[in-house]
C-alpha cells in the first residue's frame, strides 16, 4: 500500500516536461508513472496545475533565538511553507555559529520550530580557522564571508580573504560572500554625512555599484589563485554579473547569485521609500533590473534566493536612514513573483526551477535527494495553478514583519500545495503543517 499519489500531473523534471503520475511511499518519490498505480492511501488529483519539486531558498536570516521581535524560525518557515519553499538555509548574524559547539547547540533548539527542512550556514571571523573543517564534517552549508564591516560582522581584508579560502579550500568547503569593498563604503560614509545627508538615496550612493564591483573582482581572483568553490550573494547589477562570468571562464570556480528586489525595484522608487527601502548591496537603475532580468532569462546566473532580512514596520520607522536595520521581508513572495516572471516570458520554468530547486541542491550537497523529481528523491513537491490571478498584500504576509516591498504586485501564478517529505504541509493556501515537522539536512 503506497501512501499518496498525485494524479493528472504536468511534471517538472530535468529531462523537460512531462504528463504522468507520481507516487509517494515513506516520503520519497517511489515510482513516476504513465497509469497510475493502484493499493494508495490517498490521491491527489493535479488535474490544471503544474508539480515542480520543493523550492530550495539558500539565503534566509530568521534572527532566531536573538532577535525574535524581528523573525522567527516558526513565522519564516510557516512563510516558506505557504510558498512552497520546502528546504532552507539559514544563517543569523547576532548569533554567528563559528564553533561545532554553536552549531550544535543551535540545531538542538531549532529541530522543534522548523515547518519545512532546514540547514545552516556558518560564519568565518578573520584569522579564526581552527573550527572550520570540524564545522564542514557536521554538515554546515557553506561558510558566509563578508568582505566590510556589516550587521556586526567583521569585514575581511584580501590577506584575511586568501587564508580563509585557502583553508576552505583545503577541504572542498563552499563560501557564501557578501561583496563590497570596505574602503570605498566608509569614505561614501563619511562623505554623506559630512554633507548632512539622510535622504533615501544615501544607500545607493553610500553602497555603490564601484564598491560591489571592486570587491567582487577581488574576490573572484582570490577564488581561482585558491580553488576555492565560491557564491557570490545577491548581484545587484549587470557589470558585476559580467565580472564573475570572465572569472568562470578563466577557471574560477564560482556562482552567482540574484534575489528578485534586484529584477523588479528600482533605485528611485525604493529612495522614495526611506528605510524601507534599505538593502544592501542596493537595487540600481530600472535600466539596470531589466538587463539583470535578461541575464536571468539566458541562464547567465546560476541561483535564486531570497535574502529574507525581515524587519517590523516598528523597526523600520525607528531611526534615521542610518541607523534602521538593513534588509526586505521576502521568502513568502519570491516563488510568485518569479511565476509571474515566468508567465511574462522573461524566464523558461525550466530555468527557474534550475534556480530555485537544482542549483542550489547541487551547490549545497543536497542533490539528488533534492532539488528534482525523479525516483528516489525525498517526495518535497510544489503543486503550482500557473493562471491563479492574484495581488501580494502586506496583510497575506506570514512572515513576522507583516510587510513586503512588493505590496500591491500583480502576480500570475501560485504554489497551491506543498508537499515536505511526501507531508502536505500547505494546502490552497491554509497552513498544515506544523513546528517541528522540519529536519535538519546534511550534505551528501
Amino acid at each position: 500500500m503506497y501512501d499518496i499519489q498525485i494524479i493528472n500531473a504536468k511534471i517538472q523534471t530535468e529531462q523537460g516536461q512531462i504528463e504522468g503520475n507520481i507516487t509517494i511511499n515513506n516520503g520519497k518519490i517511489e515510482a513516476i508513472s504513465s497509469s497510475p498505480l493502484a493499493n494508495v492511501k490517498q490521491t491527489i488529483d493535479a488535474e490544471g496545475l503544474l508539480v515542480l519539486p520543493g523550492f530550495i531558498d539558500q539565503h534566509v536570516h530568521f534572527m532566531d533565538p536573538t532577535e525574535t521581535d524581528r523573525e522567527d524560525f516558526i513565522h519564516g518557515t510557516t512563510a516558506a511553507a505557504m510558498a512552497g519553499v520546502t528546504t532552507v538555509i539559514e544563517h543569523t548574524h547576532s548569533r554567528p555559529i563559528l564553533t561545532v559547539e554553536d552549531f550544535l547547540k543551535y540545531k538542538s533548539y531549532i529541530e522543534e520550530r522548523s515547518l519545512v527542512d532546514f540547514g545552516f550556514a556558518a560564519h568565518i571571523w578573520p584569522g579564526q580557522y581552527d573550527q572550520l573543517e570540524k564545522l564542514w564534517q557536521e554538515g554546515i552549508a557553506y561558510f558566509k564571508v563578508f568582505t566590510c564591516t556589516t550587521h556586526g560582522v567583521p569585514g575581511q581584508n584580501s590577506a584575511s580573504l586568501h587564508g580563509a579560502f585557502t583553508k576552505v579550500a583545503s577541504f572542498g568547503g563552499r563560501v557564501l560572500v557578501h561583496c563590497e569593498d570596505d574602503s570605498l563604503t566608509a569614505e561614501n560614509e563619511k562623505v554623506l554625512k559630512g554633507n548632512n545627508r539622510d535622504d533615501g538615496h544615501v544607500i545607493q550612493e553610500w553602497r555603490s555599484k564601484a564598491a560591489e564591483a571592486i570587491s567582487v573582482a577581488n574576490v573572484c581572483f582570490i577564488a581561482k589563485e585558491t580553488g576555492a568553490h565560491v557564491t557570490i550573494a545577491h548581484l545587484s547589477h549587470p557589470d558585476v554579473v559580467g565580472i564573475v562570468q570572465e572569472a568562470k571562464e578563466a577557471g574560477a570556480k564560482v556562482l552567482a547569485e540574484i534575489c528578485p528586489q534586484y529584477l523588479y525595484l528600482e533605485e528611485n522608487t525604493l529612495a522614495a521609500r526611506g528605510s524601507f527601502g534599505k538593502f544592501t548591496p542596493p537595487s540600481r537603475s530600472a535600466r539596470e533590473s531589466q538587463e539583470l532580468m535578461e541575464l536571468v532569462g539566458k541562464g547567465e546566473l546560476d541561483i535564486l534566493a531570497s535574502d529574507h532580512a525581515p524587519s517590523t514596520k516598528r523597526h523600520k520607522d525607528s531611526g534615521s536612514i542610518w541607523t534602521s536595520p538593513f534588509g526586505l521581508p521576502g521568502i513568502d513572495t519570491t516563488s510568485s513573483v518569479m511565476l509571474t516572471a515566468v508567465n511574462n516570458n522573461k524566464l523558461s520554468l525550466a530555468g527557474f526551477v534550475r534556480m530555485y530547486a537544482e542549483n542550489p541542491a547541487k551547490a549545497l550537497g543536497l542533490y539528488p535527494k533534492k532539488g528534482c523529481i525523479r525516483v528516489g528523491a525525498d517526495a518535497d513537491l510544489v503543486l503550482v495553478d500557473m493562471k491563479k490571478k492574484w495581488t501580494i498584500q502586506d496583510d497575506g504576509i506570514c512572515s513576522k514583519a507583516k510587510w513586503s516591498p512588493f505590496n500591491g504586485f500583480q502576480c500570475t501564478g501560485k504554489p497551491v500545495m506543498t508537499l515536505l517529505r511526501g507531508q502536505i504541509i500547505m494546502s490552497e493556501g491554509k497552513l498544515l503543517g506544523k513546528p517541528g515537522d522540519g529536519n535538519y539536512v546534511k550534505r551528501a
